[in-house]
Order: structure tokens, then sequence, then C-alpha cells
């Protein structure tokens, strides 16, 4: 990416956005909360670690040798800070996505004197391809998510664009003053107990 960026772009890059997922193919989330092996803790732990913390320090650190950076945005997930409770099976990605979204914190904290802003999008359930493998391939029932959906206060998918068209504001002169936030854009899914 930051090789296209220095060939093509003559090394500017005014955004950085950290978008890692991995529900793409099948779900590695357990439905429990049952102690794993130290092995099986530790190779998923770590495994985590470097998708969502590890990626963002590094995309990070690149991006800040580029010319112009003034915006940085990781994506997270619900139930990874005190905006919503915990999803139980959702421990391991959960612990990372919360460890990433400290590194924004601290980023916006050494950041803010170069006027960059690092924020965080958190969305909530995003129609996409990837919730389609995930009822396919890892048999999570269609009826549950579509319960929570219409539990939530505006009882709806998002839409990628109303994710997108947040991250494009927090990446504008218009949000450039709003650092060091976890933004829940989900219709109020975090207002779920």
């Amino acid at each position: 990416l930051f090789l296209v960026v220095n060939t093509h772009f003559n090394n500017e890059l005014t955004a950085f956005v950290h978008n890692a997922g991995l529900y793409i193919g099948v779900t590695t989330e357990s439905t429990d909360l049952q102690p794993k092996s130290d092995d099986d803790f530790e190779s998923i732990y770590d495994y985590y670690q470097k998708v969502y913390p590890r990626a963002f320090k590094r995309g990070l650190q690149l991006a800040l040798k580029c010319k112009g950076l003034r915006h940085v945005i990781a994506i997270s997930s619900p139930g990874c800070n005190n905006n919503q409770c915990p999803r139980v099976g959702y421990e391991m990605p959960g612990q990372a996505k919360a460890a990433m979204e400290f590194l924004v914190r601290l980023h916006a904290r050494a950041l803010a004197k170069d006027r960059i802003n690092v924020n965080c999008v958190i969305p909530g359930y995003v129609k996409t391809e990837a919730w389609e493998n995930i009822f396919e391939k890892a048999k999570l029932p269609r009826e549950a998510i579509e319960k929570s959906i219409e539990n939530s206060p505006m009882a709806r998918w998002a839409e990628p664009s109303e994710i997108g068209d947040v991250v494009a504001f927090l990446c504008s002169s218009r949000g450039e003053f709003i650092t060091g936030v976890a933004l829940p854009v989900d219709g109020g899914l975090h207002l779920q107990g």
C-alpha cells in the first residue's frame, strides 16, 4: 500500500484509515467463555494483536513518513470499550480492538501538536458481503442478528456509505478539530444493555 503511495502519489497521503477485518471468510469467534488452553489462548491472542493494534501501529508509522498526513481513523467493533456491553464470544478480537482504541487515544494526544486528528469509528451491523459469509460458513443464525437489529433504536442495517460518510467527515476540514474519540455509528446499537 505505502509503496503505491510513494510511487504513484509522490509519497503524499492525507488520510490513513485502518479497516482490518476477519469475517470475509469464516468467523473465528468462540461461543462461550470457557477457558482456553494456554497455547490456544496465546496463539489466538497473538493473531488478533497482529491484525488490529500491531497493524494499526505499523500502518501509522508508515503513514507518518508520508507528506501531508492530517487524519488517522481506525475502525473498531461494538463492545470493545465502555460505550457498549462486551459481547460473549467476541473476547479475542474484542481485546485486540480495545487495545487499538487505546492506541487511537494515545496517538491523538501525541499527534495533536502536529495538527493530525486520530479517531475511531465503531460501526454496528453494516450490510456487507461479510455477513452472508458468516451466515453460510460459520452457521450463525440470521434470525439472531436480525432480532438484535430489530431491537436497536433505528432497527435497521447500516449502509456502507453511512460509515464512509462519517469517516470522510472526520477526514475533512469540518472534522479536523475532533480527535481522540471512539464514535459509534450504529443506529443506537450501543444503547442496548
